[in-house]
């Protein structure tokens, strides 16, 4: 590619960030289906997946490190680990989540030691460890498990069978977030493909159960990373904040505060929400709709672009992946108020409203609320660029896995092209309101991730996407969206931060011609 891509949503948080419990439940495990060998459905095979789960918040509660730890890493206040060190770390972590597993099964520990969490149908941990050991050749014993039984096993996951995604996706949750940055690069930006990364932090705390890095320090810890690796690479990257309208509520002024200090202080581009927590883009009932709108107020002002989770997916209770619908943020958007207000409503294109009706979103759930219905919410969002006339409104492609997939049949991927090239001669012929985005290191779950840019872009060709309009989706509409293709308060903040950072900000006149 001879152009600078911008990849707008992607994310370096590890597992210390995010409440562990919820995050296993209901985003690792939210959408993707693990696949167990002695049962495939029913009540056997979510007794395995609910033992799975507890073993995974085993396997990530209390080991990645915190926020405050890497800040005194990147600030060289301490001394760094070696790789081996780390992955030493790592390895021993996974051989004690095994170790705990069988505890599990003999009885000598019980599940409310490790979670929370409560299942309406009983953990099997027995046959979790049966599929852990059956390639290994480790026969059950009455005695407890070895280390070195442990061990064994623990090979066995990280390096085949059909859950190394899942523990090979938990092991980079276990990593510092420079290493998760520099990692992205070398698989993302190695070729020079990316110039800008955008990565965003969550606030899932006060909706998930379990501990996290205070949010204060992970914008911190987000500030040194960008530095770090501007200097070190030349890959500019500029993050969004979190923003929970209950944290607001609950501790009123705090939430808003801490989205004001990124965004002035940090090299902070933007503010991401997630409204399947919990709450809408508006019609909300009470506090919650006036902290939205006193973070809306200040963004248009302060000319801060929003994006926002707009699948339906990731649910944090029953119907709660509905609370993402893009009909929220027409209505909001129809009271006129926020026309200069730039949002990304992310995860666009799997139109699974028409491709999977009355299919229930989440692997995890039986609830009617969560099933495909209705119109397409990607019809919902060209109706509002179009027909609202709303310049200001776009979406990113980000975590396109019905595109390059494996996984995915030929005839599928080849409808859901036709989808897209159908939707952009509807709606945006120009292609001027989509984004691209990897939603890497959640991307990492999937089987095959590799030359992800290249086979989005062919894939994008074969939609009848033409080299103008791919153009700009890759760049141009992110320059826009991030405010950056014109000197404006977006720019010039940024522009400001890179000389405090003693960084040279001349790389921003690259977005002159978007």
């Amino acid at each position: 590619m001879d152009f600078p891509v911008v990849d707008v949503h992607c994310h370096f948080f590890n597992a210390a960030d995010v409440p562990v419990e919820g995050f296993v439940r209901y985003v690792m495990l939210g959408e993707q289906e693990p696949e167990f060998v002695s049962a495939r459905n029913g009540p056997a095979y979510l007794k395995l997946l609910n033992a799975f789960i507890v073993f995974l918040v085993v396997l990530l509660s209390g080991a990645a490190p915190s926020a405050k730890e890497e800040i005194l890493i990147l600030n060289r206040a301490t001394d760094r680990p070696t790789r081996a060190e780390i992955e030493r770390r790592k390895r021993r972590q996974l051989q004690e989540a095994v170790l705990k597993l069988d505890q599990l099964v003999r009885g000598g520990r019980s599940t409310q030691e490790f979670t929370t969490l409560r299942f309406a149908v009983p953990p099997n941990y027995e046959g979790l460890l049966a599929e852990f050991s059956a390639s290994t050749g480790l026969a059950r014993r009455g005695a407890s498990m070895t280390e070195g039984e442990a061990d064994t096993i623990a090979t066995v996951l990280l390096n085949r069978g059909e859950l190394q995604r899942y523990i090979a996706f938990a092991m980079l949750m276990l990593d510092y977030r420079e290493t998760l940055a520099r990692e992205y690069i070398r698989i993302f930006a190695s070729n020079r493909y990316v110039s800008l990364v955008t990565p965003s932090i969550l606030d899932f705390e006060k909706w998930l159960p379990g501990e996290v890095s205070q949010q204060s320090d992970q914008i911190d810890v987000m500030d040194a990373v960008q530095a770090h690796i501007a200097r070190s690479t030349g890959i500019h990257m500029h993050s969004f904040v979190g923003f929970d309208p209950r944290r607001e509520v609950q501790e009123p002024g705090t939430s808003l505060a801490l989205v004001k200090r990124a965004i002035l202080e940090h090299g902070f581009v933007g503010v991401k929400l997630y409204p399947p927590m919990g709450f809408q883009a508006s019609d909300n009932k009470g506090p919650i709709e006036t902290a939205l709108r006193r973070l809306y107020d200040w963004c248009k002002d302060a000319d801060v672009p929003i994006m926002a989770h707009a699948e339906n997916s990731i649910g944090a209770g029953c119907g709660y992946g509905k609370k993402a619908n893009p009909v929220f943020w027409r209505r909001l958007l129809s009271t006129n108020d926020y026309d200069n207000m730039r949002i990304n409503l992310a995860h666009f294109g799997g139109f699974d409203e028409v491709m999977r009706p009355g299919e229930v979103a989440s692997s995890q759930s039986s609830c009617e609320e969560d099933k495909f219905s209705g119109p397409s919410w990607e019809s919902i969002i060209g109706k509002t660029i179009d027909s609202d006339k709303r310049s200001n409104l776009f979406a990113d492609l980000s975590y396109f896995s019905e595109l390059v997939s494996p996984e995915v049949t030929e005839t599928y991927r080849k409808e859901i092209r036709r989808q897209l090239g159908k939707w952009i001669r509807q709606y945006d012929r120009n292609a001027a309101h989509l984004m691209f985005g990897t939603d890497w290191s959640m991307m990492a779950l999937e089987t095959n991730y590799n030359n992800y840019i290249p086979r989005i872009s062919e894939q994008l060709t074969l939609a009848d996407v033409g080299p103008d309009q791919q153009q700009n989706i890759f760049w141009k509409n992110a320059a826009r969206y991030l405010g950056l293709a014109r000197r404006g308060q977006s720019r010039d903040r940024l522009a400001a931060y890179c000389r405090n950072c003693g960084l040279d900000s001349a790389w921003l006149s690259a977005f002159d011609t978007a």
